[in-house]
Protein backbone atom coordinates (compact mmCIF):
# COMPACT_ATOMS: atom_id res chain seq x y z
CA UNK A 1 0.00 0.00 0.00
CA UNK A 2 1.59 3.16 -0.98
CA UNK A 3 1.77 6.03 1.78
CA UNK A 4 0.08 9.47 0.72
CA UNK A 5 0.91 11.40 3.69
CA UNK A 6 2.83 14.84 3.65
CA UNK A 7 6.26 14.58 4.92
CA UNK A 8 7.78 17.30 7.24
CA UNK A 9 9.78 18.87 4.09
CA UNK A 10 6.79 19.36 1.84
CA UNK A 11 4.77 20.70 4.64
CA UNK A 12 7.85 23.44 5.37
CA UNK A 13 8.13 23.96 1.38
CA UNK A 14 4.22 25.16 1.11
CA UNK A 15 4.30 27.20 4.04
CA UNK A 16 7.64 29.20 2.71
CA UNK A 17 6.19 29.36 -0.60
CA UNK A 18 2.65 30.43 0.84
CA UNK A 19 4.63 33.13 2.67
CA UNK A 20 6.56 34.70 -0.21
CA UNK A 21 3.10 35.36 -2.22
CA UNK A 22 1.43 36.56 1.14
CA UNK A 23 4.09 39.54 1.86
CA UNK A 24 3.04 41.42 -1.64
CA UNK A 25 -0.42 41.12 -1.11
CA UNK A 26 -0.02 42.32 2.38
CA UNK A 27 1.62 45.01 1.30
CA UNK A 28 -1.11 46.15 -1.11
CA UNK A 29 -3.25 46.15 1.61
CA UNK A 30 -1.47 47.91 3.61
CA UNK A 31 -1.19 50.62 0.95
CA UNK A 32 -4.72 50.57 0.06
CA UNK A 33 -5.48 51.28 4.35
CA UNK A 34 -2.72 54.14 3.60
CA UNK A 35 -5.03 55.67 0.83
CA UNK A 36 -8.19 55.09 1.97
CA UNK A 37 -6.80 57.42 4.87
CA UNK A 38 -5.26 60.11 2.15
CA UNK A 39 -8.74 60.29 0.98
CA UNK A 40 -10.86 60.68 3.89
CA UNK A 41 -8.24 63.45 4.83
CA UNK A 42 -8.84 65.05 1.41
CA UNK A 43 -12.84 64.40 1.88
CA UNK A 44 -12.83 66.56 5.21
CA UNK A 45 -10.73 68.98 4.38
CA UNK A 46 -13.10 69.68 1.31
CA UNK A 47 -15.87 69.94 3.25
CA UNK A 48 -14.48 71.94 5.89
CA UNK A 49 -14.14 74.79 3.24
CA UNK A 50 -17.13 74.27 1.34
CA UNK A 51 -18.75 74.31 4.93
CA UNK A 52 -17.16 77.95 5.70
CA UNK A 53 -17.43 79.31 1.84
CA UNK A 54 -21.25 78.86 2.18
CA UNK A 55 -21.47 80.28 5.55
CA UNK A 56 -19.69 83.42 3.85
CA UNK A 57 -21.81 83.28 0.92
CA UNK A 58 -25.08 83.59 3.21
CA UNK A 59 -23.66 87.03 4.18
CA UNK A 60 -24.35 90.68 2.76
CA UNK A 61 -22.55 91.62 -0.29
CA UNK A 62 -20.83 94.84 1.23
CA UNK A 63 -22.67 96.75 4.37
CA UNK A 64 -21.73 100.05 2.56
CA UNK A 65 -24.22 101.78 -0.01
CA UNK A 66 -21.88 100.42 -2.70
CA UNK A 67 -21.42 101.79 -5.68
CA UNK A 68 -22.52 105.20 -4.50
CA UNK A 69 -19.92 104.88 -1.35
CA UNK A 70 -16.85 103.71 -3.42
CA UNK A 71 -14.57 101.14 -1.25
CA UNK A 72 -10.62 100.77 -1.05
CA UNK A 73 -9.71 97.32 -2.53
CA UNK A 74 -7.40 97.30 -0.16
CA UNK A 75 -9.45 97.62 2.53
CA UNK A 76 -11.06 94.66 3.05
CA UNK A 77 -12.05 93.35 6.13
CA UNK A 78 -13.53 94.05 9.55
CA UNK A 79 -15.00 97.29 10.19
CA UNK A 80 -14.82 98.97 13.47
CA UNK A 81 -17.92 97.66 14.72
CA UNK A 82 -17.00 94.42 14.25
CA UNK A 83 -14.50 92.33 16.46
CA UNK A 84 -11.92 90.59 13.48
CA UNK A 85 -11.53 87.71 16.13
CA UNK A 86 -15.22 86.46 16.59
CA UNK A 87 -16.52 85.54 13.65
CA UNK A 88 -20.45 85.69 14.74
CA UNK A 89 -19.80 89.84 14.03
CA UNK A 90 -18.50 89.60 10.59
CA UNK A 91 -22.25 90.83 8.25
CA UNK A 92 -20.76 91.05 5.13
CA UNK A 93 -18.36 88.96 2.64
CA UNK A 94 -15.22 91.07 3.06
CA UNK A 95 -14.98 90.64 6.53
CA UNK A 96 -13.50 87.30 6.25
CA UNK A 97 -10.78 88.37 4.09
CA UNK A 98 -7.45 87.51 6.35
CA UNK A 99 -9.43 85.46 8.38
CA UNK A 100 -7.41 82.25 10.16
CA UNK A 101 -8.38 79.84 12.43
CA UNK A 102 -6.43 76.61 13.79
CA UNK A 103 -8.40 74.32 14.12
CA UNK A 104 -11.42 74.90 12.42
CA UNK A 105 -14.70 75.90 14.58
CA UNK A 106 -18.11 76.98 14.41
CA UNK A 107 -19.73 80.54 14.08
CA UNK A 108 -19.62 80.82 17.62
CA UNK A 109 -16.15 79.80 18.44
CA UNK A 110 -16.96 76.45 19.09
CA UNK A 111 -13.76 73.71 18.33
CA UNK A 112 -15.03 71.44 15.73
CA UNK A 113 -14.09 67.83 17.16
CA UNK A 114 -12.07 65.75 15.61
CA UNK A 115 -10.85 68.17 12.99
CA UNK A 116 -7.25 69.40 15.25
CA UNK A 117 -4.63 69.03 12.80
CA UNK A 118 -6.96 71.23 10.03
CA UNK A 119 -6.35 74.92 9.73
CA UNK A 120 -8.60 77.34 7.55
CA UNK A 121 -8.07 80.63 5.73
CA UNK A 122 -9.81 82.86 3.84
CA UNK A 123 -8.95 85.47 1.20
CA UNK A 124 -11.90 88.10 -0.51
CA UNK A 125 -10.84 90.37 -3.23
CA UNK A 126 -12.65 92.58 -5.87
CA UNK A 127 -12.11 90.71 -9.09
CA UNK A 128 -13.32 91.25 -12.86
CA UNK A 129 -14.13 89.14 -15.88
CA UNK A 130 -11.26 89.37 -18.46
CA UNK A 131 -11.44 87.45 -21.23
CA UNK A 132 -13.36 84.19 -19.70
CA UNK A 133 -10.84 84.50 -16.39
CA UNK A 134 -11.57 86.01 -13.83
CA UNK A 135 -8.37 88.65 -12.26
CA UNK A 136 -8.40 90.63 -8.96
CA UNK A 137 -9.46 94.15 -9.43
CA UNK A 138 -7.78 97.27 -8.32
CA UNK A 139 -10.74 98.85 -8.03
CA UNK A 140 -14.28 97.88 -6.62
CA UNK A 141 -16.46 96.10 -8.57
CA UNK A 142 -19.46 94.35 -8.64
CA UNK A 143 -18.35 90.74 -8.23
CA UNK A 144 -16.04 89.70 -5.35
CA UNK A 145 -14.12 86.04 -5.03
CA UNK A 146 -13.44 83.74 -1.85
CA UNK A 147 -10.82 81.86 -1.60
CA UNK A 148 -11.07 79.23 1.73
CA UNK A 149 -7.80 77.25 2.40
CA UNK A 150 -7.65 74.01 4.38
CA UNK A 151 -4.84 72.55 5.25
CA UNK A 152 -3.48 69.63 6.90
CA UNK A 153 0.32 68.20 7.84
CA UNK A 154 -0.25 64.98 5.89
CA UNK A 155 -2.02 65.97 2.81
CA UNK A 156 -1.28 69.18 0.26
CA UNK A 157 -3.58 72.01 0.89
CA UNK A 158 -7.12 72.13 -0.39
CA UNK A 159 -7.92 75.04 -1.95
CA UNK A 160 -11.77 76.16 -3.02
CA UNK A 161 -12.74 79.76 -4.69
CA UNK A 162 -16.02 81.40 -5.42
CA UNK A 163 -17.45 84.04 -6.82
CA UNK A 164 -20.43 86.14 -5.37
CA UNK A 165 -21.83 89.35 -6.95
CA UNK A 166 -23.71 92.31 -6.31
CA UNK A 167 -27.21 91.14 -8.02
Amino acid sequence: MENRAFTYIEVLLAVVILGLVLIPLLSQFYIGFQANITSELVTQAADLADDLIEEIKGRRFDENLFPDEPVNPNALGTDADENPSQRATFDDVDDYNGWQENPPQTVTGTVLGDFSLFSRSVTVDYVRLNSAKWEHSETSTYYKRIIVTVTHPEITRKTLETIVSLY
